[in-house]
């Protein structure tokens, strides 16, 4: 695992910050002419042409049938996912660049679109085999000019620590409850949280320079569009619905709240991008229609910790971006709230409204509930501080902590989730690592020169705040369907301000130009004849 985290050697003539080293490179020494360097900075979107056609050609073959209003045979899906999954085998032992793209398009749709092959594996379990055989393959080149005198990158020691405090609870579960209470129904459980830790690695181990991060948040982008037109399409048919509970949007996420997550998680960096190019007319003919089918997608979910995460990750954007403009919209957004709340939209409002029972003045039934749960989840964390009552535990102890039984066995909290399952210490490295996807997106914002690389961090930092805010409502980083691009965002930002401070290094160590030669230089040029 080491070999793979590590930061690799220096080469021998550095890139600037947010500069491209070759494709591929695991940066062992070889030198870089700056010419070379500049060309493949500037083409750095040249490969997602090749990824585009790899992943273009069976989605036609499968849903050219579709839009003909015939149905494609289960044996004709199975052959062409055998076939790209054989192509995605063979070529990601030395370019990961389309298996890294068909992982961040699936994950998000793999609840809808299971691809069960056997009992036990099915589409996003073998697309974790292949992330993990092409990260062995990337430590295998890497490790024999590894420098072991450089630090770990960004982010790995806590999300190792998260690693090893998710294994304790685990133990801890099992020692309180028994062996049974792990290893009896919960494996499958087991597996999916662990799902974090791969995708975080092997990004981190397949990210190796800043153009292919740039390409990973455009798929990204095209993940969180997919997801869109794919709820819009939804939308479309529950519009017209006269109850909430029908209305509700699922999504390829098959619930609600996990689909208002997800957008809220991915919005960061496509929202970060219009907001640097936003008086640019191509940006709008782009942005405006996936803005409106996003925007119809979130309040359709009547998820209202989406909406209040997505208010907290565009304050980010907007407070990071320029304060005079954070201030105008806020106070904006401000008054019409107080003045003319009519012009808000009625999903929104109709949601909001049932916080609270406006004959009683009571809290609804699902807030109640949450509160219930909240409090159950404290008196817990109060008993066991330190280690937690064990992973998975909280269904089982809930109604011995809580003031009233409740059908629900969920914390709807991600904080609370983690402290009373995992213990103080679990709860702070989350925190942490929140904290620290912000400030390093920030200051990779504010310290890059590449504009790419600063939108990356602008969006990162956005989706921080906008994790941190939603899961004050609800146990949202559970599900690597809904988390993945959250994930993938801190191995990219660590992989990213890596190699910035390589470059501020490289920049440092070059020696100054000495007195005489400026002294020269400036009288050869004033002696020039001009012209």
């Amino acid at each position: 695992m080491n070999a793979s985290i590590d930061r690799a050697p220096e080469p021998s003539v550095h890139p600037g910050p947010g500069q491209l080293l070759r494709p591929d490179s695991d940066r062992s020494g070889e030198s870089t002419d700056g010419a070379v360097t500049q060309a493949l900075e500037q083409d750095w979107w040249r490969p997602l042409v090749g990824t585009g056609l790899f992943l273009g050609v069976p989605a036609l073959l499968i849903l050219l049938p579709k839009i003909a209003g015939a149905g494609t045979p289960v044996s004709v899906l199975y052959l062409v996912a055998g076939v790209a999954g054989l192509v995605l085998a063979l070529r990601s032992m030395s370019n990961p660049e389309w298996l890294l793209a068909t992982v961040i398009l699936y994950l998000p749709l793999s609840k809808t679109y299971v691809a069960p092959l056997a009992p036990g594996i099915n589409g996003t379990n073998v697309l974790e085999v292949l992330l993990l055989m092409a990260w062995a393959f990337q430590s295998r080149r890497t490790a024999l000019t590894r420098d072991p005198s450089q630090p770990p990158l960004p982010f790995t020691r806590l999300v190792m620590w998260w690693a090893v405090l998710s294994f304790g609870s685990m133990i801890t579960a099992m020692v309180n409850y028994g062996p049974w209470f792990i290893t009896a129904d919960k494996l499958p459980r087991v597996k999916a949280w662990l799902d974090q830790f791969i995708v975080f690695f092997a990004v981190l181990a397949l990210v190796r320079d800043s153009g292919r991060a740039k390409r990973v948040a455009v798929y990204m982008a095209v993940g969180l569009t997919i997801v869109v037109m794919f709820s819009f399409n939804e939308w479309l048919e529950k519009r017209w619905y006269d109850r909430i509970e029908k209305a509700r949007l699922l999504g390829p996420h098959q619930q609600p709240n996990d689909l208002g997550a997800f957008i809220v998680y991915a919005f960061g960096i496509p929202g970060a991008w219009v907001l640097f190019r936003m008086w640019r007319l191509r940006t709008w003919l782009i942005a405006t229609p996936v803005l409106y089918m996003a925007a119809r997608v979130l309040l359709a979910t009547f998820s209202r910790g989406a909406v209040l995460g997505m208010g907290a990750l565009t304050a980010m954007l907007l407070l990071l971006r320029g304060r005079i403009l954070a201030a105008v919209l806020a106070a904006s957004a401000a008054l019409v709230v107080q003045v003319a709340p009519e012009l808000l939209p009625e999903s929104l409002t109709a949601r909001m409204s049932q916080t609270q029972d406006e004959d009683s003045g009571e809290l609804d039934k699902s807030s109640q509930t949450r509160i219930i749960l909240w409090n159950a989840a404290w008196k817990i964390m109060k008993d066991y501080p330190v280690t937690g009552a064990g992973f998975m535990t909280f269904p089982v102890l809930k109604d011995s902590y809580a003031e009233l039984p409740t059908l629900e066995s969920d914390n709807h909290n991600m904080y609370f989730y983690i402290g009373s399952q995992m213990g103080l210490p679990a709860l702070a490295v989350f925190v942490a690592l929140l904290l620290g996807m912000a400030y390093t997106g920030a200051r990779l914002y504010w310290k890059s020169p590449d504009e790419g690389i600063r939108i990356i961090g602008l969006g990162c930092a956005a989706s921080a705040a906008g994790c941190a805010a939603i899961n004050v409502f609800g146990s949202r980083m559970v599900d690597i369907g809904v988390s993945a691009y959250v994930w993938i965002m801190l191995a990219m930002l660590a992989r990213l301000w890596a190699l910035h401070l390589d470059g501020e290094r490289a920049k440092a160590a070059q020696p100054a130009p000495s007195n005489a030669l400026n002294a020269a230089d400036t009288a050869a040029r004033s002696s020039a004849p001009r012209s």
